[in-house]
């Protein structure tokens, strides 16, 4: 292995010399991302042609997978990239720091050529052990899923942007739908999450499989904290100033989440937990309607099920409108279409609200929910803390009801492997 390890840090400085003269002659640097990602092709082809004497790579399962997924990745971001820069030229990061390095810009950036030709080195660790390890148990199954969920969500963050820039009346503006209304750089997320899964993947009871981690913490550190998301931050604030600072303060900065909650919401649940705990707290209203509501509130959300949920006819307006950081549903019959399907297989569910602030027909409560499913957390009690928006009409309907929660406390937490990812990414982005 050491001596496939010389070879391939030999042919990937040959190879990113080569991809840094085109460069160079091109004036277009940002191919520097096309050939970091295409050269794990050449990576694998040494592994295979020095594949050791004696032993057959085909008959290493372990290998032939790992090698698969490190291909469809490789494949698609590299063709996406290369499309990309064809179409819109050199990159602001690249165009900054040749106006930082001055003349002497041709010989720094061929610095960062040789640097990411040595990074691919260690980047590779998973490959160098599906190589000595041909075992496929366990964990190369959640590596799989995890990949899988990574990279097809990264297709749709990529295709959600492109479709939302090609459209001209959007010129000038931030990209906020599908997965950019709940992170400001999903595409990043599941890049980093793509890299979990190849660490995942290589983890077997050898002590040693641990390092197959250590690309995806390194990728972790660089895309969320120096070549990722700084820079994209900094040129979307340059390129659209106030416009972007009101999408940083609604939406999150890297992980994908629930929306942020809105500064009215967040002050009316602050002054009722400075107020004290108490098992149901109303604003200073006395009118009966207002308590009425809240009341009914309380009674909809403990009593709804999947086989009664016509009981909503007497609760939405017929052209409701529901959100909740799993999607947008307006009318009464998708309202009621969405909650039998979420509801199906749940065996137990309670809504324990602390406080229901109403402002006449306006109301916020916070509540605790305790669900039981066999599809979560192995049929234990799964405890999801969030609150909702709920604003009835003059027909005593309600006509807009919007839930706010933590998906990764409700779902991805709960997920083995996937969860502990989601909560080590939570505690890295706490800086614990």
């Amino acid at each position: 292995m050491f001596e496939s390890i010389l070879i391939i840090t030999a042919l990937l400085l040959v190879y990113f010399t080569i991809g840094w003269y085109i460069s160079f002659r091109v004036k277009v640097f940002a191919y520097l991302d096309f050939y970091w990602c295409s050269s794990f092709f050449l990576i694998m082809g040494v592994l295979y042609f020095n594949y050791p004497e004696g032993q057959n790579f085909f008959e290493n399962l372990n290998a032939i997978v790992l090698f698969c997924l490190y291909a469809i990745w490789s494949a698609r971001l590299s063709t996406h990239l290369f499309t990309r820069i064809r179409q819109t030229g050199e990159d602001k990061r690249y165009i900054e720091l040749k106006k930082k390095w001055k003349v002497m810009y041709g010989v720094y950036l061929y610095g960062l050529f040789v640097g990411e030709a040595l990074l691919n080195v260690v980047l590779a660790i998973p490959l160098y052990l599906a190589i000595m390890n041909p075992t496929f148990d366990i964990s190369n199954y959640f590596g799989i899923l995890i990949f899988t969920i990574a990279i097809i969500g990264e297709l749709i963050a990529d295709s959600q942007l492109k479709r939302f820039v090609s459209n001209k009346e959007n010129r000038g503006k931030v990209c906020d739908i599908g997965l950019w209304k709940y992170s400001r750089h999903p595409n990043y997320f599941f890049e980093t999450l793509i890299w979990a899964g190849f660490g995942v993947y290589g983890l077997s009871s050898a002590p040693i499989s641990f390092i197959g981690l250590i690309p995806y913490l390194i990728m972790l550190y660089l895309i969320t904290s120096v070549t990722g998301v700084p820079p994209a931050e900094e040129s979307s604030l340059k390129s659209k100033g106030d416009l972007y600072r009101k999408y940083q303060e609604r939406t999150n900065r890297f992980l994908l989440w629930f929306p942020k909650v809105n500064t009215i919401i967040i002050l009316m649940t602050s002054l009722l937990l400075i107020g004290g705990n108490v098992d149901m707290a109303y604003a200073q209203d006395d009118n009966a309607q207002t308590k009425s509501q809240a009341q009914r509130i309380e009674k909809v959300f403990n009593e709804l099920r999947a086989d009664n949920v016509d009981i909503l006819d007497n609760f939405y307006a017929p052209n409701a409108l529901f959100i909740d950081p799993i999607g947008r549903h307006k009318g009464i019959d998708e309202v009621k279409g969405y909650y039998k399907g979420i509801y199906e297989g749940v065996t137990d569910i309670k809504f324990e609200f602390s406080d229901i602030i109403s402002n006449g027909s306006n109301h916020v409560g916070v509540w605790k929910m305790i669900l039981r499913t066999p599809n979560l957390n192995s049929g234990k009690p799964v405890i999801l803390h969030g609150n909702s928006v709920i604003k009835f009409n003059e027909n005593g309907l309600v006509s807009y009801h919007r839930d706010y929660f933590d998906m990764g406390e409700f779902i991805y937490e709960h997920i083995p492997v996937l969860g502990s990812v989601t909560k080590y990414i939570k505690k890295r982005l706490k800086g614990e």
